[in-house]
């Protein structure tokens, strides 16, 4: 229906073709719909909790909640400014926004009407400003564009002030305790400002969908209550409202048992599980080997804290897209066992549509098609996954750690990631893989986590006393532990902070293994990595050859294809769906994971016999279950190293082939034994095969070579805590350059300022929750990166590619080095040619091609492309 004409319009149906408005929604039933949304999110237990924490409070009452709903209902004021109205009656002249408009008029005559809600208390103001910033970003009073009392004045039927007017006054019917006087005061503190901006932007976000609140039939008919019901509805069915069937699911003590199946627990799993939940905000680093059960352990934890409703979901965080997608079935899997009534589980990977195991299919105008009998059940369970923004109001979302930086960035609707994401336990795997930018962000988002009463689990197989130290005690003044203290430390840990701290030492499961580490001067020297792995392939082994760049990967694998073809062996090296191919990052999506699958059947678990040779990047040494009888890998930091060791004879039952029963780990380090011959008079390291590129400090490298020089056999994991913090302990780091060459300590110190400059990098990025939401500005025009260096672009192409392994490839995403100076908006390739899977085009003034080896620039190569990371 098209809406009253001498009433205003809050929400438009329009041709997007022809500019024709079919329909509109009255502002006043949008406005409820938004309010009925705050108020039904506001009612829910594990918000509230978290809420009345960032503001010093045992609860929000009655009053402050409904306060609060009718603040949430005022969002929209900026839409009664004649400017905006006339993006729908274009009669009414020149267009205008709606949120700058609406804080340059608070104050001012059009919004008298609102004056009377200051006597609500000093933090009224703010919260409204907030509540009109619900458009993603912040903008500070008194800084917004100057009160254009045109847009505000009547005319033509419509009159601005009497329409907010009338909008307060519904409030105080929809609201009548909001006015009740005697009250306390609403709360007036930075970080529940901020809080709040994010559950306004979720209000509005499930109040603006059509497919929910359908725009109003009778303007007769009371909005509220309709809303309210609409709203309850959404929640329960999308599970933002737990379903209380699912807290009561099994029986406590057969949670992780329930997990396990006919698996017996190892004993960091039991000792997790036997954690207190009292109430408490947690933080727990669980650190024990690869393969030993953490993320079994941390599902228990988050059954237990669930089951307790100390928390209404969990958001499992991964570092890279790969070992999320890896991750995702084997949550989903086990989610469906432990609960009878089981929630949603969303892939939290952008581009893959993913939910219950369910692939969506996206349609135009932001929608999504879900192929399920009961589609508009589906759709609400399925509501979180349809847009990256939304992932963390899931109820159990597996992505990447991306997600969760992005809620403590000065980016677009970090506040709805951050506030959506309090009432989640947050896992974080793998977190000694961030980098010291990444590192600080989540400082920060851990240290806004407890102060919420939230709870969060950390998982690493290689952390540093150090790192351990800042996260466990973030949001604190950390003391970080000396060398001597951190070596001593025990391994396998838990280290938990809840009422106090503790540090739980678990027993080892079993004996241990055995690594033979031998370094042999192969770096630069591919025909020997080649020769050696075909030969031990013929003895019948599956090897796997790890390089640190996407070019010697390249090379190593047509160096391994001329092998086997010279000794009639092409049968033994990897295949992708037939084609022979190296692993690597450089692949469109679906090739990738064709990839992957691949790979896994090649070298899983289930993987046959004979030998079998893959050439690969650090794209295999996380997540993927990988079981290599023999493992040559370039030289790298010691914690990387212990992960590509962790796919060495990873299954302990399979027999191995004759002279491959110990396992060994070839470790391909440069032919001159001294590193420093890499470094300039400026302590910069020259790029050689990865190192000074991928891998730039040279210290970690050198002390990890000099581990394997004093230990040819490792003992894992009774040797981990030593390894680990001999090639990652500041003072262990700061030895590493004494007594040598002058370049040594100008690289070291060079290494810290870098290290200092991005923790700096960080802190300037990232949103101050102690500072107002409302006198806080973004920056415009800039882009705030999760990770530094990270600026691949997006190429799409006009007709979907044949793949090299028979699919279809409709974009791929190009190294943003490859590319710098391209407009933003450029984002199709052009002059596009195939032939026989081997796919030629250009984009951004450079050549590329596309096969079974990836993507690679094939004219014009930059100076430093032969070490192109992983």
């Amino acid at each position: 229906m098209l809406g009253d004409p001498d009433d205003f319009w809050g929400k438009l149906d329009k041709d997007e073709v022809s500019g024709h408005v079919n329909s509109w929604h009255p502002l006043i039933d949008h406005c409820a719909d938004v309010a009925a949304c705050a108020a039904s999110i506001l009612a829910l237990p594990t918000w509230r909790r978290r809420l009345s924490r960032l503001c010093g409070r045992d609860d929000l009452d009655d009053v402050t909640r409904a306060r609060l709903s009718v603040l949430a209902a005022l969002h929209d004021l900026g839409k009664f400014n004649l400017g905006f109205q006339a993006k729908g009656r274009p009669a009414l002249g020149p267009t205008a926004g709606h949120v700058k408009e609406a804080l340059a008029a608070i104050g001012q005559p059009p919004f008298r009407s609102v004056d009377p809600l200051a006597e609500w208390g000093e933090g009224t103001t703010g919260l409204l400003a907030t509540a009109i910033c619900h458009h993603g970003r912040p903008y500070a009073l008194g800084q917004t564009d100057v009160f254009e009392a045109a847009l505000w004045r009547a005319r033509s039927g419509l009159d601005p002030e009497a329409g907010v007017a009338k909008l307060v006054a519904a409030t105080r019917e929809w609201f009548p305790e909001a006015y009740a006087p005697g009250a306390q005061p609403l709360p007036h503190e930075p970080a529940f400002e901020h809080a709040f901006a994010g559950l306004v932007m979720l209000a509005d976000w499930i109040g603006s969908d059509t497919a929910i609140f359908r725009f109003s039939d009778d303007a007769e008919t009371p909005r509220l209550p309709v809303a309210l019901e609409a709203a309850g509805e959404f929640l329960s069915r999308s599970w933002l409202a737990v379903d209380q069937r699912a807290r009561v699911a099994g029986v406590h003590r057969d949670s992780l048992t329930t997990i396990l199946g006919e698996r017996s627990p190892h004993r960091a799993q039991e000792a997790m599980h036997r954690l207190a939940v009292d109430g408490h905000p947690t933080i727990t680093i669980l650190e024990s080997e690869t393969g030993s059960g953490k993320t079994e352990a941390v599902l228990a934890r988050f059954v237990d804290l669930f089951r307790a409703h100390a928390v209404d979901g969990l958001y499992f965080a991964l570092p890279t897209r790969t070992a999320a997608t890896q991750m995702y079935a084997r949550i989903h899997d086990a989610i469906t066992r432990v609960f009878p009534v089981a929630p949603p589980v969303v892939q939290a990977v952008p581009q893959y549509l993913r939910v219950d195991d369910v692939q969506g299919i996206k349609l135009p105008r932001f929608t999504v098609l879900w192929p399920d009998q009961d589609g508009e059940r589906f759709r609400y369970r399925a509501w979180a996954g349809e847009a990256p923004k939304r992932y963390l109001s899931a109820c159990i979302a597996v992505g990447t750690i991306d997600q969760v930086l992005l809620s403590s960035l000065m980016v677009g609707h970090a506040h709805l990631r951050a506030t959506t994401l309090l009432r989640q336990l947050l896992v974080v795997d793998e977190v000694h893989a961030s980098d010291a930018y990444m590192t600080a962000i989540l400082e920060t988002v851990l240290a806004r986590h407890v102060q919420a009463g939230g709870h969060a689990v950390l998982l690493s197989a290689t952390l540093g006393g150090e790192t351990r130290s800042r996260l466990l005690r973030a949001g604190m003044r950390a003391e970080l532990p000396a060398l001597e203290t951190a070596l001593a430390a025990p391994y396998p840990l838990i280290s938990h902070r809840g009422v106090g701290e503790e540090s739980i030492e678990v027993a080892q499961d079993g004996g241990g293994r055995r690594i033979a580490v031998d370094p042999q001067p192969w770096m630069a020297d591919i025909e020997a990595v080649a020769t050696a792995a075909m030969d031990a392939a013929r003895a019948g082994a599956h090897v796997l050859v790890v390089r640190n760049t996407v070019a010697d990967c390249i090379e190593t694998q047509r160096r391994v294809e001329r092998v086997a073809t010279e000794s009639l062996c092409s049968h033994l090296l990897f295949r992708c769906r037939e084609v022979a191919a190296p692993h690597h990052a450089r692949f469109a999506r679906d090739d990738r994971q064709a990839l992957d699958l691949a790979l896994e059947d090649s070298f899983g678990l289930r993987r046959g016999s004979g030998g079998c040779v893959v050439v690969a990047t650090q794209t295999v040494q996380q997540s993927l279950d990988l079981d290599a009888d023999l493992l040559i890998t370039d030289l790298c930091p010691m914690d990387v190293l212990l992960q590509r060791i962790g796919r060495l004879q990873r299954h302990s039952v399979r027999p191995r082939p004759p002279g491959f029963e110990v396992p060994r780990a070839v470790v391909a380090v440069p032919s001159e034994r001294d590193l420093g011959a890499l470094l300039n008079e400026r302590g910069k390291a020259r790029p050689y095969h990865g190192l000074g590129i991928v891998y730039e400090d040279l210290r970690v490298l050198e002390a990890t070579w000099l581990a394997m020089e004093e230990s040819p056999v490792w003992r894992i994991p009774e040797m981990n805590r030593y390894l680990v913090e001999r090639s990652v302990h500041s003072v262990a780091l700061d030895r590493i350059c004494e007594g040598r060459d002058p370049r040594w300590r100008a690289h070291g110190h060079l290494i810290v300022g870098s290290l200092r400059g991005e923790a700096r990098q960080a802190e300037l990025n990232i949103v101050d929750w102690t500072n107002w939401y409302s006198e806080t500005n973004f920056p415009d025009g800039q882009r705030v990166p999760t990770r530094l260096g990270e600026d691949d672009r997006r190429v799409r192409f006009p007709e979907p590619l044949h793949s090299p392994f028979g699919l279809k490839v409709h974009e791929l995403v190009v190294p943003g080095r490859w590319v710098r100076g391209v407009p933003a908006d450029e984002d199709c390739a052009h002059s596009v040619s195939s032939d026989r899977a081997v796919t030629h085009f250009r984009f951004g003034g450079r050549q590329f091609t596309y096969d079974r080896f990836g993507l690679r620039l094939t004219a014009d190569r930059e100076d430093g492309d032969d070490d192109d990371g992983p």
